[in-house]
Parts: C-alpha cells; structure tokens; sequence
C-alpha cells in the first residue's frame, strides 16, 4: 500500500469521485475540440551508453499528451547488471499528485499520478528520473529498461492509447571521446578514441572524404614545379598526389655589347635569360676612352674623317684644307683625330703635324725611306723643328725641314720624334 501526503484527503475525495462516475455510468461532459492532425502519443525510456561503475541517469518521458488524469506504469531492468539508486519526479506531474515507491530494490518500478482535480493534465516532457550505477560485474552488451504502462485514463475515465517505447543502456569497455586527430583511408577518414588504453575506431564520426582540387604550380626556369593534386578538405589526406614538373631551365640570349666613347663607359657583350631575365653571364664595364695624345695638326686640303681606319666605312664629317685638328692617336698609316667634337680616322699623309728631335746624345738620323736599309740623307741634333707630313706602317714618320735655301724631306723613327 501506497501512503499518502498531506493532501491524502483531497486526493480520497477525488478517487472516491472518479469511482462513483466510474461504478455508476454517470458521463461527466468535458468539453472536446476537433483536431486536425493526430499525433502518435507515446511514453518513452531514454538510453545511454556507459562503462562498468558509471553512474548515469535515465528518464521517462511523454510526448503528444492526449489529455492524462491519472497514470500508472512499471519500469524493469536487468537487477544484476544495474542498480537503481535514487528516483525523481519529473516536471510533468506535481510532487504532490506522484507517488513513487519508498523501497528501490523491487523487480519493478511502479509510477503511480492522478491529478486532485477533474482536469485532464496535456503537459509533454519528463515524468521521472532513474538514477543507476552499472555493475563491475555486468557484462558487455545492451540492458533493456522495459515500461509497461498499465493505466492510462482521462477525466471521463476513458482509456488514453499510449505507446511505450523500450531504453537501452550498453555497457562497454570504454565511452569513447574522440581524438581532435584525422585518420583517414583512402576513402573515408574517422577519429579514434583519445584514451590511450583505448584507441578504437569510434564508427559514428566516419565520413567520405570531401575532395578538394590542389592547383598546379608551374614551373620555372630554376625550380621545378607540380601538376594540379587533389586531397581531403577535412582531414587533409592526399587523395591524388602532385607529381614534380622539372625546372625548364634559362633560355639564353646575348646582350650586345656597347663601345666605350670619350664620353661614357662601354660594355662587354654578356647574356641573360629572356623568359626571366636573370643575368647568365655579366657585362664588364669598359673605361671611357683617354687618348694617348693631343697634337695640333692642320689638314693638308679637303679630306674625309672616317667612322674606320678604311677609306670605304662610313664617313663621319668633312674637312676643309687648312683646318685645326687635333691628332690622339695613331695606329700604323692611320690618326685618329678630334675635330668639332667628333672623332674619326684619316690617312696620315692627309694631315701635317709640328714635331721636334728628342735624342739624348748625338743627331738623329734622316733616311731616304722608312727603315735602316735606306741610305742616310743627313742628320739633325735633339730639339730641331721638323713637320710631320706623314707615317708608315712600320712606324717611320715622313717628315720635312725646312732650311734657308732648301727643304729636306725624307724619313725618321717615330720613337725619336716627339
């Protein structure tokens, strides 16, 4: 027998109502109102999964409620693999309309709730809450919590259809967490449980890889490159791998090289590569060009400067006879000359020049042609002014010199000539 609470005699005055309606056949009218939709109504045990000695809680729980005032069912379970350890009443019935059993240790569970007054109580949500431990001495495997709803009545006393829905609770080695790690196959990926005594693959959280597209990367003239791959957005395992492009190596192309002038440096031919412009072989700076000497000269008549030491190249400026010009170089039958800025080539018999003996001892000598083996015509000491009118290959120049009553012409060594 059940005891009851402080509002034993409303809940008697109550009973003793319902079972004069019920032993009489008096229909009390309680208004009802059309309903569009049905919807299933059930009460249903909740499930867990556990380790041996956990404690953890199950509950009992209505949805769709019909329209309930009193209520009886029993809860069962597997006594040798769980122990019920405390009970509590849900938020569905009050405290004061539940009764629950004092004793724990029964084969079965009895919930028993009426309401104290003649209305029939809608409220979804959970009736009752089982706490339990699992047994050290369970086995692995699922323990079914059974209910058994045995009375279910409205206000009017009408039987209330009521589906009862089984829990479960599995006890298992171990209540997996998942690692924040990926491991992955090459068609899903997973996590495995954290605990390092554990390690099981955990099946709810395998997924089918999402297959995202690496780019290529092209290749360069020095470094190699790689194809387009494809691999797993989530877990990052590399689905189609990046096969290396080798480095295309420089495509090379000269550099021309620039003369050095009186007027600014020149360049060295060099090259480079014409895909990435990187320098292959450096261009070496050539000095601006310092002429070996100055000598004033004028032009024996009108004569070509040209750009080369041939008379077919290209003509750089005219000059007209009797012109200054200024000689700063000679190379064989040919100067170099400088005149209005520009430079360019004449023959040498074109231009005289004023020059003086320099001979450390004794005269030089004056010869009918340019070398030793021409007979010697006279001989003149160190410091006598003598014109340069022109000069062989050989290095001889053909000189002039003037006297009172006559000119001497014939031929000196350059290196006494000065």
């Amino acid at each position: 027998m059940y005891k009851l609470k402080k509002s034993g005699i409303r809940k008697l005055l109550a009973m003793l109502c319902v079972v004069f309606i019920f032993a009489s056949g008096i229909y009390v009218s309680v208004p009802t109102f059309a309903q569009t939709e049905t919807k299933e109504s059930a009460i249903s045990v909740s499930s867990d999964t556990v380790e041996k000695g956990d404690k953890f809680s199950i509950t009992v729980d209505i949805k769709n409620n019909p329209g309930i005032w009193g209520l009886k069912f029993k809860v069962g379970y597997d006594h040798s693999a769980l122990t019920l350890t405390s009970a509590k009443n849900g938020n569905v019935f009050d405290n004061e309309d539940a009764t629950l059993p004092s004793a724990l240790d029964k084969e079965e569970f009895i919930y028993l709730a009426y309401l104290n007054s003649l209305k029939n109580n809608t409220t979804d949500g959970t009736i009752l809450t089982l706490e339990f431990t699992a047994k050290n001495e369970a086995e692995f495997k699922p323990y079914i919590i059974a209910i058994n709803v045995e009375q279910a009545i409205n206000v009017n006393g009408d039987d209330i259809a009521l589906k009862s829905n089984n829990g479960a609770v599995s006890v298992v080695k171990c209540v997996h967490v998942s690692d924040t790690k990926w491991e992955s196959d090459a068609d899903t990926h997973w996590h495995n449980c954290k605990y390092s005594d554990c390690k099981e693959k955990i099946l709810k959280t395998v997924e089918k890889h999402t297959v995202e597209v690496i780019p290529a990367v092209s290749a360069t003239c020095t470094e190699d490159g790689l194809t387009s791959g494809k691999k797993c957005s989530v877990c990052g395992y590399i689905i189609e791998k990046q096969q290396v492009v080798k480095a295309t190596g420089h495509t090379s192309v000269k550099l021309k090289a620039v003369k050095a002038t009186t007027k600014r440096e020149g360049l060295t031919s060099g090259r480079k590569c014409s895909v990435c412009g990187e320098t292959l072989v450096v261009q070496q700076v050539i000095p601006k060009i310092t002429y070996k000497m100055k000598k004033a000269a004028k032009t024996n008549g009108k004569i070509k400067m040209y750009k080369k030491k041939k008379q077919s190249s290209k003509v750089v400026q005219n000059v007209k006879k009797g012109e200054k010009v200024t000689i700063v170089d000679m190379d064989k039958t040919w100067y170099l000359i400088k005149y209005k800025g520009k430079v360019g080539y004449v023959k040498s018999t074109s231009i005289t020049w004023n020059a003086k003996v320099n001979v450390t001892k004794g005269n030089l000598r004056i010869r009918t042609g340019a070398g030793l083996k021409y007979p010697i015509i006279s001989s003149r000491p160190n410091a006598t002014k003598v014109s340069v009118v022109g000069r062989t290959a050989n290095g001889w120049y053909k000189v002039q010199i003037k006297e009172k009553k006559k000119t001497i012409e014939g031929y000196m060594y350059s290196k006494y000539v000065k």
